[in-house]
């Protein structure tokens, strides 16, 4: 009987993210170029700063289809180094659906966990950018590194979401415990 009712409650959490997702997503990607280029003014002035690289400015051109092919690079004085962000900062868009899709939580409580967990990913994208930037000669040798990095990426807005929006409020998809302790 438990089982049952941790299906439907599953199977609820689902339906309720099956029509948002696609419509974050959407909305992400189209915002995407501005994005690219707010996280590229921070990581390009940590660059500057600490790394000591020439960075004039940030070059971001979007491409694709809803801005999906959209590349982010810095402009070196003639050189201009870029790289696909799409794959890097969709992670946001994941986040939002879940937490928006979470039922049982007060507004104040979604709105604090989009909060923080927006900010903790954007601080990874930064970290990211700046770290590629600066080792892309060693990945270039060793590409398994981002793709270990990749798989933490896809991890976590589920992550975000498990200690933001589920345990913090005791929340699960369909709201709050109802165990005994």
């Amino acid at each position: 009987m438990a089982n049952e009712s941790h299906i439907r409650r599953v199977t609820l959490f689902a339906l309720r993210l099956a029509p948002i997702a696609p419509i974050v997503l959407a909305l992400w990607w189209l915002s995407m170029p501005a994005y690219a280029w707010l996280v590229g003014q921070v990581a390009g002035l940590l660059l500057k700063i600490a790394g000591g690289y020439p960075i004039e400015h940030v070059v971001v051109k979007a491409g694709g289809f809803l801005n999906t092919d959209t590349t982010l690079g810095f402009d070196l004085g003639g050189r201009t180094p870029a790289t696909p962000v799409s794959w890097v900062v969709t992670n946001v868009a994941v986040y939002v659906a879940l937490v928006l899709a979470t039922r049982r939580i007060t507004w104040k409580q979604r709105l604090r966990a989009l909060a923080i967990g927006s900010a903790i990913l954007a601080a990874t994208h930064v970290t990211h950018i700046v770290v590629f930037f600066h080792f892309a000669k060693a990945i270039a040798r060793d590409p398994q590194i981002p793709t270990a990095i990749a798989q933490i990426f896809i991890t976590l807005p589920f992550l975000l979401w498990i200690v933001l929006a589920y345990l913090r409020t005791d929340a699960g998809p369909e709201g709050p415990s109802t165990r005994r302790p």
